[in-house]
C-alpha cells in the first residue's frame, strides 16, 4: 500500500513537473511567435513607408523633369525669336554701314572696297534718315524680343547718328564745297565704328551658352 502511495506521489510530482515544463515551453513558443509576428509587421510598415516616400520622390522628379522641359522649350522659342530679330537688325545695320562707306567714297579718299554713292546697290537706302527709320520700325515691331540693353544699344546708335540727318540735308541742299565735303568724312567714319559696335553688342545680347563665362 505504501509503495502504491509513493508511486502515486511520484507520478503526481512527475505530472506537475511535465505540466510546468509544458507551460514554460508554450509560453516561450508564444512569446517567440509574437516577436516574429511583431517583427514581420514592423518590416511591412517600414517597407510601406519607404514605398510611399519613393513614390513621392519619383513623382517630384517627374514634375521637375516636366518643368525643365517646358523651360527649355520656352528658352529655345525665345532664342529663336531673338535670332530672327537680330538677323533683321543685322541686315539693316550692314546696309547702313555700306551706305556710310559709299558716302565716304563720294566725299573722301577711299579704296576700291568703298564705292561711291553712284554705284551703291539700288536696294540700299541712300539717306541716314531712312536707315534710322527702318531700324526704329524693327525695334517697335519686335519690342518684346529685345532686351532693355539691346534697346539701349540701338538708342545710342540713333543718337550718335542723328546729327548725320541734318548734315546730309545741308550737304544736298546747296552747292557742296570742298570744306563741307571734307567735314562729312569723320562723321561717316564715326558712324561706321558705331554700327560695328552695335552689331557686336547685339550679338552678345543673344547670350549663346558658349559665350557665357
Amino acid at each position: 500500500m505504501n509503495e502504491i502511495l509513493i508511486s502515486l506521489q511520484i507520478l503526481i510530482l512527475l505530472g506537475i513537473g511535465c505540466i510546468f515544463l509544458l507551460r514554460n515551453y508554450l509560453f516561450s513558443y508564444s512569446s517567440g511567435k509574437g516577436k516574429n509576428l511583431a517583427t514581420k509587421e514592423d518590416i511591412e510598415e517600414i517597407t510601406r513607408k519607404v514605398e510611399d516616400v519613393k513614390s513621392v520622390y519619383v513623382a517630384e522628379i517627374e514634375r521637375l523633369k516636366m518643368d525643365l522641359s517646358l523651360l527649355a522649350r520656352k528658352h529655345n522659342i525665345l532664342l529663336d525669336e531673338k535670332i530672327r530679330v537680330f538677323k533683321k537688325l543685322q541686315k539693316r545695320l550692314v546696309d547702313f554701314k555700306k551706305y556710310c562707306e559709299a558716302a565716304l567714297g563720294s566725299y573722301g579718299e577711299r579704296s576700291e572696297f568703298h564705292p561711291n554713292l553712284e554705284v551703291l546697290s539700288k536696294r540700299i537706302e541712300k539717306t541716314t534718315l531712312r536707315h534710322l527709320t527702318a531700324l526704329h520700325n524693327i525695334e517697335q515691331e519686335d519690342f518684346i524680343f529685345l532686351s532693355k540693353k539691346s534697346r539701349s544699344i540701338l538708342s545710342k546708335l540713333h543718337d550718335s547718328c542723328s546729327i548725320m540727318c541734318s548734315m546730309e540735308i545741308a550737304v544736298h541742299g546747296e552747292e557742296t564745297g570742298t570744306v563741307m565735303a571734307l567735314s562729312t568724312i569723320p562723321v561717316y567714319e564715326s558712324a561706321i565704328i558705331n554700327i560695328d559696335n552695335c552689331l557686336e553688342s547685339l550679338y552678345e545680347e543673344l547670350e549663346f551658352p558658349e559665350n557665357k563665362k
